[in-house]
């Protein structure tokens, strides 16, 4: 998943090369590992009576597997509009922190804002980790066009792989379309170390691994909220402490 050395030389290649050097990793770990989830999720979006156009919208415009299932879920649930978007809101909020930490990692002195709001909407779990262990290494200018030459094109290949789990729903068994689901937040789980580089980040992740469990007992549907919430600031307000008194 890291890139090589000769990735990271010094000379000013156009954006264009950075662009297919980015979409060299589409074959990496990660994004197989997104795309037997994407798989999952086609399946199940057909047989929740989710029509194709739909699935694949949900895909290119929400781009958050767990957002998405709770689309599924409200709709299907008979839940009103106003509590499906609040649902699908408070799942995607969670990628708010991930966007304020990487968009600084990509910004140039000369990158435009549309650019970043663009690849911001493809800053999901499995881009963020990817760019958090790649971008830094690289040269300013490289690092849009690198990073979009995974993040977008990732995007747009994971709405064809949904439309193909959508065609083969039926075929794959039920546990193994659930299971397919599971792979891409244990991936994060098992990678989000080798990204965590200040001891905030590493406390958040602790944090998270024992408070999820507590608060999805006591406080179910908010679970995520108060474990962010909590877990979060705990972890913010030690590492700023830390680094206050060295």
């Amino acid at each position: 998943m890291t890139i090589s050395q000769s990735e990271v030389a010094d000379e000013r290649l156009s954006a264009f090369i950075w662009y297919r050097r980015g979409m060299r990793h589409l074959l990496t770990t990660p994004a197989i590992v997104l795309y037997l989830s994407f798989i999952g999720f086609g399946g199940f979006a057909r047989e929740s009576g989710v029509e194709i156009g739909h699935a694949l919208a949900m895909t290119g415009l929400i781009w958050a597997l767990p957002s998405q299932v709770v689309l599924i879920g409200g709709v299907v649930s008979g839940a009103g509009l106003a509590a499906i978007a609040l649902a699908v809101t408070l799942a995607s909020i969670r990628l708010m922190p991930m966007v304020v930490a990487l968009v600084p990692e990509l910004r140039d002195k000369d990158t435009p804002n549309w650019q970043l709001y663009v690849l911001s909407h493809v800053t999901a779990i499995t881009g963020w980790v990817f760019a958090m262990q790649n971008v830094p290494k690289l040269p300013r200018y490289a690092r849009v066009p690198f990073f979009a030459g995974f993040g977008l094109t990732l995007c747009f290949i994971n709405i064809g792989v949904t439309a193909i789990g959508y065609s083969i729903a039926g075929i794959v068994p039920p546990l193994a379309a659930a299971a397919l689901f599971f792979m891409t937040p244990l991936y994060f789980l098992l990678t989000l170390p080798s990204a965590a580089r200040l001891l905030s980040d590493r406390l958040a992740l602790v944090f998270g691994i024992i408070l999820g469990p507590i608060f999805a007992i006591y406080v179910p549907g908010s679970d995520l909220v108060w474990t962010g919430l909590v877990g979060g600031l705990s972890a913010y307000a030690i590492g700023r402490y830390k680094r206050r008194v060295t």
